[in-house]
């Protein structure tokens, strides 16, 4: 039966629709059951609520909220409140299931194969056979996808998986509210977002294949046996990785939990607000109410894809503008989570550039779209 197997994954004719199958169950395991039903659980009612009441119960006893120290440690944003349910409630569920799946093909030997059906692919754009997970995962979540940039042999690869998930790519939550949305749109209006997301990501690809030195790295690994892995070996591997993971993430989270913190103590968000009126009333023509879509953006996409769900309910936007919504906020700055990913992963200086880039291509984008097609 292995062998079949093999020699059907190695061939394209076969090797092809056997591997769209298993990224599809990569997405819906990764992507729609742990991003949504496990984390769901787990950031929802295990930290968002059993924890978050408990926690809650002895700061209104121990500390003066309305402080900044209350604040820092137990408000929105804060160290004890946040952070926990951001990284146990969120980030532990995504990483778990992501090294799980990576050593199940790795172990297995289908991995291998995967790369290799699919390195002409994206040769193109300045990535290797090695990139099929992140890429597919992307589409399930961001953060995940992110995450497993990691596995990429060369910076330059994960650089470029790295801009190219920032850039163009809509988590599961947005995808849903997309497809919920789309009852709201005509036909034409749904095509103008797919495409303008395809046409960012393919040009980002060739863009930055053209100006980042280097080309991709050679992807042809040496094809072991097809074989059964050991389930116990897997789980080792996978609470390892996964524990290594967060060891290294929470002092990223921390300095990011305590910023954040120290911008809503301060009301710097009001400011930010007043900031981004100008480019959603005058350079978008939406409405007032879209500036809080981005702000919502920074910290959690899902969060902005639902509220742009219940302003589309509303009947205050036109199709043509919640289109143009629709397209700046999956271009917009990656999610809290996923830039504290990269702030970890790729560094200050680079998460920072990328999260400038994604604001102007998002802007810019919406702008000239409003402009050529209003």
């Amino acid at each position: 039966m292995l062998q079949r197997l093999d020699k059907a994954l190695i061939r394209p004719v076969t090797g092809i629709p056997i591997i769209i199958c298993i990224m599809i169950g990569v997405f819906l395991f990764v992507g729609r059951f742990v991003a949504q039903t496990v984390v769901d659980f787990t950031q929802s009612y295990l930290f968002g609520e059993l924890y978050y009441n408990f926690i809650m119960s002895y700061a209104t006893t121990f500390f003066d909220l309305d402080s900044f120290l209350g604040c820092l440690l137990f408000g929105e944003y804060g160290l004890l409140t946040m952070i926990p349910i951001y990284l146990f409630g969120l980030l532990l569920p995504l990483v778990f299931s992501f090294y799980f799946v990576m050593t199940l093909l790795q172990d297995s030997g289908i991995f291998h194969r995967i790369s290799v059906l699919a390195d002409k692919v994206f040769r193109a754009i300045g990535l290797s056979g090695g990139a099929i997970v992140p890429i597919v995962l992307g589409f399930g979540c961001v953060t995940a996808a992110l995450i497993s940039v990691g596995t990429l042999k060369s910076k330059r690869e994960q650089l470029i998986a790295s801009v190219l998930l920032c850039f163009s790519f809509p988590c599961s939550a947005q995808l849903t509210i997309v497809l919920a949305i789309s009852s709201f749109l005509e036909i034409k209006y749904i095509l103008l977002y797919f495409f303008t997301i395809l046409t960012i990501f393919l040009l980002s690809g060739f863009i930055l294949n053209f100006l980042i030195p280097g080309k991709s790295s050679k992807y042809i690994p040496r094809l072991p046996a097809l074989v059964m892995p050991s389930i116990t070996n897997v789980f080792n591997k996978t609470i390892r990785e996964s524990k290594d993971f967060i060891i290294d993430a929470t002092p990223s989270f921390i300095i990011g939990g305590a910023l954040m913190a120290i911008l809503h103590y301060t009301n710097s968000f009001v400011k930010i607000y007043k900031l981004f009126s100008p480019l959603t009333s005058g350079l978008l023509k939406l409405p007032d109410q879209a500036t809080d879509l981005f702000l919502l953006s920074i910290i959690k996409k899902d969060v902005a894809a639902a509220s742009l769900y219940s302003i589309v309910s509303q009947n205050i936007m036109t199709d043509f503008q919640i289109t143009i919504a629709l397209i700046v906020m999956t271009l917009f700055v990656p999610c809290f989570a996923s830039a504290m990913v990269l702030f970890k992963d790729r560094g200050p200086l680079v998460a920072i550039i990328i999260y400038i880039a994604c604001f102007l291509v998002g802007f810019t984008t919406g702008g000239l779209i409003n402009i050529i097609f209003s």
